[in-house]
């Protein structure tokens, strides 16, 4: 599709935006899988030592549920982004 989106005049960027987004959305997705697991186990560790506090602390705990959310969608941005100019970089005899 690429190639396909190249031979009709679209710009890099315009090719590039349904590949960012698919992969945005993957990344809320396995970001969102992070953030539950370390909810559970924050709520497992806080059953077992009642006294460290650690489901009890909603800013540390609001601090790391946002980075684990901006870093997924991070990674997944950067390496989408690079993926999509490798091959918009290509030419059609290297690509088939």
């Amino acid at each position: 599709t690429i190639k396909t989106m190249q031979m009709v005049g679209a710009t890099k960027s315009f090719i590039r935006k349904p590949f960012i987004w698919r992969s945005i959305k993957l990344g809320l997705i396995g970001s969102g899988l992070a953030v539950i697991g370390i909810i559970a186990l924050a709520i497992y560790v806080d059953g077992l030592f009642p006294s460290l506090g650690i489901a009890k602390d909603y800013v540390s705990l609001g601090i790391v549920i946002t980075g684990v959310l901006g870093i997924g969608i991070l990674i997944t941005w950067i390496s989408t982004f690079f993926a999509t100019q490798r091959f918009l970089n290509l030419k059609t005899d290297d690509l088939y």
